[in-house]
């Protein structure tokens, strides 16, 4: 069996010349840029970076337990996280054909579609980059406010900019983006390092609401309510408020599958599937387990009330209150920080993988000395400042950036059954068993229904409509500008099909 030969990364090592016999396949050839990241993870190392996924609980949870009530929530959760547990395994097939690919999924959806309709890697690359990057501007901000309140409740101020004005809240937001920043320059296994030291606090949260059916006495199965509606009394609008809330979930469920993005930085090419797997288990037990416990101590009024705040409420009723509330408070910090700290690197690398696909301007190929792109760092950066400046609710966003998110998942899915029926003869060191086509099948059906149900009805969750819908939108539209300009002013490429490059040799299939 053959594998494509595409532009890779390589590791630090010196790379074979493209003719000859042992050029590994992905290795560039005549005309070809390679680039520079640096083989220095462990799976270890992206599983961490992947707790953060596990984080989003502490952004939104409170949000759906106030709509649908806490039973709702959790199987709405939990159904979401096994979905994007699942489909890593498709994803995880995906990477072993390309593992010298930086960018993850929506790279893997370009290396499907584009030899039948090349603009698809576009929408799905920058809609991948926006669902990704546009967290940051929200995380932060959720951030913020929980600092500002606890610890600046007089700062009452507001920075008057002329087109705007910004507050306390927004500038903590700003610094902690900038904060970040700074290990992500670095590479990814200093941004795994930061996420592993404020993991512990985050682990620590999560264990006090599992084990709170067992110790609080504050913890009633009564609280526990189903708020989606009779199924068998009016089915259509159960099922749609559902759909909407899957559409909103899956921007943190789906999340897990950033561990794909670091395919050419791993030590070796059995950690990025080993961290597939294992971050998709985790985070699929976490959204089971801890909105069970959380459920139980929280009514749906008091999370009404207060969706932000639900947590530390909760946290109240399993711990004594007064210094373990600042405790608690932390915990919270920690995981939105590992959220900003994720998105940074996942987005970078999205971004990254589509300049060196000719996907994006080539300006944004370019990494640093530590084999870092950190252009694509720097553009996200500035990206959520802008949207922290000018967007009075950031959450809003949440429905925008979805829209593209869900679409680069879906673009990925959908090439996961082009590549098996176009490309028979690429070699997949890792392969999925016989289930995995009426799998793929499924999981496309699945997310397109959630996709065009979620986008067109998300008004029914409090946190979207039209203006939301239209961002979204432009940005997929401002993708194939890009394209555009990047395939004709830069490259002098044809638009609607891009022709895979021919292997010098063939490669040698691996050994199963």
């Amino acid at each position: 069996m053959s594998s494509p030969i595409t532009s890779g990364a390589t590791t630090g090592s010196t790379p074979a010349s493209p003719g000859s016999p042992s050029t590994p396949p992905g290795t560039p050839g005549p005309g070809e840029a390679p680039t520079e990241l640096h083989a220095r993870l462990s799976w270890k190392d992206a599983f961490a970076m992947s707790m953060a996924v596990s984080g989003g609980l502490y952004v939104s949870f409170g949000a759906t337990v106030a709509v649908v009530g806490g039973l709702s929530a959790m199987v709405l959760w939990a159904f979401a996280a096994l979905i994007g547990w699942v489909q890593n395994s498709l994803f995880a097939e995906m990477a072993s054909i390309f593992p010298d690919k930086p960018g993850g999924v929506p790279i893997y959806a370009h290396e499907a579609w584009r030899e039948r309709f090349a603009p698809a890697g576009a929408l799905a690359t920058f809609g991948y980059w926006f669902g990704w990057s546009a967290v940051i501007s929200i995380v932060s901000v959720t951030a913020g406010v929980v600092v500002a309140a606890r610890w600046l409740p007089e700062a009452t101020w507001a920075l008057n900019l002329g087109v705007a004005q910004i507050g306390p809240a927004q500038l903590i937001g700003i610094g902690l983006i900038l904060l970040i920043m700074v290990p992500n320059l670095f590479g990814a296994q200093p941004a795994a390092w930061v996420n592993k030291v404020i993991g512990v606090l985050l682990l620590a949260s999560f264990a006090v609401f599992i084990a709170a059916p067992l110790v609080s006495g504050s913890w009633q199965a009564p609280n526990l309510t189903w708020g989606l509606g009779d199924l068998a009394a009016d089915p259509w609008a159960t099922i749609q408020l559902a759909l909407v809330w899957l559409y909103l979930i899956g921007w943190t469920a789906y999340g897990t599958e950033m561990c794909a993005a670091f395919m050419p930085e791993y030590r070796s090419k059995k950690d990025g599937r080993k961290a597939l797997f294992t971050s998709g288990a985790y985070t699929f037990g976490i959204f089971l387990l801890v909105p069970f416990g959380v459920g139980g101590l929280i009514t749906q009024e008091e999370a009404a009330t207060d969706p932000a705040g639900m947590f530390v409420t909760a946290f109240t009723r399993v711990l004594p209150a007064g210094p373990l509330t600042d405790v608690m408070l932390l915990a919270i910090l920690a995981a939105l920080l590992m959220g900003v700290n994720a998105s940074m690197a996942d987005g970078s690398r999205a971004l990254y993988g589509a300049a060196l696909d000719k996907l994006a301007p080539r300006q944004l190929e370019k990494t640093n000395r530590h084999g870092v792109p950190a252009r694509a760092i720097y553009a996200a950066v500035a990206m959520n400042v802008v949207l922290i400046v000018f967007i009075a609710n950031p959450i809003s966003i949440l429905v925008a950036a979805n829209l593209g998110y869900l679409l680069a998942i879906l673009l990925a899915l959908a090439g996961f059954l082009v590549l098996r029926r176009d490309h028979p003869e690429y070699n997949r060191p890792f392969r999925v068993g016989g289930y995995a086509v009426p799998l793929a099948v499924a999981l496309v059906v699945y997310t397109a229904v959630v996709l065009v149900v979620g986008a067109l009805s998300s008004e029914l969750t409090g946190y979207g409509g039209p203006k939301e819908l239209a961002i979204g939108v432009g940005i997929l539209a401002l993708s194939l500008v890009l394209y555009l300009y990047r395939r004709r002013v830069q490259e002098h490429l044809p638009l609607l099909r891009d022709p895979r490059p021919t292997p010098a040799t063939p490669s040698v299939p691996a050994t199963r």
